[in-house]
Order: C-alpha cells, then sequence, then structure tokens
C-alpha cells in the first residue's frame, strides 16, 4: 500500500506540472489503478464487518489519492509562497485535517465500527 500512496504523491505532483490534456487522462487512468489496488488490499487485509458498522462514503484509495493530491498541494504552496504564508498555512492544515480523518477511518475500520463501500 505504502508503494502505491507514494506513487499516487508522484502522479498528482506530475499532473501539476503539465498542461498536456491526453496526459492528464492517462495519468488519472494510472491513478484510478492505483487506488483499485488499495481498495483491493484493504478488502485482503481487513474483512468488512456488515453487522451495525456505519458505511463510510468514499474507499480507502479515494481517501489515500485526496491526502497524496493534498501533500502535493502543500509543498507547491511552500515553494510558491513561502513557508509562512497563510496560503502554505492553509494547504498543511488541509492536509492535517486529511490525515486525521484517514487515521480515525482506518481505527474505525479495523475495529468494525465502519465500513468501505464495495468497489
Amino acid at each position: 500500500m505504502l508503494r502505491s500512496a507514494h506513487a499516487l504523491a508522484e502522479l498528482h505532483l506530475r499532473r501539476a506540472q503539465i498542461r498536456d490534456l491526453l496526459l492528464i487522462s492517462e495519468i488519472d487512468c494510472r491513478r484510478s489503478e492505483l487506488i483499485e489496488d488499495i481498495n483491493d488490499w484493504i478488502t485482503q487485509e481487513f474483512p468488512q464487518h456488515r453487522n451495525g458498522a456505519a458505511l463510510h462514503t468514499e474507499s480507502l484509495g479515494a481517501v489515500v489519492d485526496r491526502m497524496a493530491g493534498s501533500w502535493v498541494d502543500a509543498n507547491q504552496a511552500i515553494d510558491a509562497d513561502g513557508a509562512r504564508s497563510a496560503n502554505t498555512h492553509k494547504q498543511w492544515y488541509h492536509l492535517a485535517e486529511l490525515v486525521d480523518g484517514y487515521t480515525d477511518l482506518v481505527i474505525d475500520v479495523a475495529g468494525g465500527r465502519r465500513r468501505l463501500p464495495q468497489h
């Protein structure tokens, strides 16, 4: 899973640097494949509890993809605006919120309190 998450971050970085719509489409297709890889992994590692478990709105792969994109945005904000800018703070705060949400989701899935949507 870590390799897939790292690859997603690299794809988000490449996507942010190009303007060619065909290349963007290819990157997005590869992102979709990696998201599915993560979803397949979590399904194998953590059987889903159906009884009483609340359904989460998005897959774990989608959450990891959003975190990867947010990480790229936060780093680009440092490069563009400096480490002390309001935009940089906003981007890193957003990433921290996503990480907190991810952590809570993983704990809840592992504990059987939340289940992930079928993909």
